[in-house]
């Protein structure tokens, strides 16, 4: 998978997004087989946005979701300085312009969306 992601950016002209697409698309895919269901399904998508481009990644499986105002809530509270878990989204949140989820009949789908200042 690390190959085809690769190369794929690479095709669209963005090897610079290649380092933190890796690290996103691992969690978010991790997450997906630790607390979803499988199949799991990742897409990639180039937009076009405000005279830049955004790489767009969801991880879709079909489990239950998760509410991610309550992550971000989590993240606040000095208790979670102490914690071991739940460091991934943070990474996510961390190098993403944005990031979200949401249910639908099928299943649960994490998204975010990452660029370059200027791009």
């Amino acid at each position: 998978m690390r190959a085809e992601l690769r190369d794929q950016l690479a095709a669209w002209g963005r090897s610079d997004l290649s380092e933190d697409s890796l690290l996103v698309v691992s969690e978010l895919v991790s997450n997906a087989f630790g607390h979803g269901r499988a199949p799991v399904r990742l897409s990639l998508t180039l937009q076009d946005q405000g005279g830049g481009q955004v790489l767009r990644i969801q991880v879709t499986d079909t489990g239950s979701g998760f509410d991610a105002e309550l992550v971000r809530a989590r993240w606040r509270h000095p208790s979670f300085r102490l914690g071991t878990r739940g460091r991934g989204l943070l990474l996510v949140d961390a190098l993403c312009a944005r990031w979200g989820e949401r249910d639908d009949r099928t299943g649960h789908t994490v998204w975010c969306d990452l660029s370059r200042a200027g791009t």
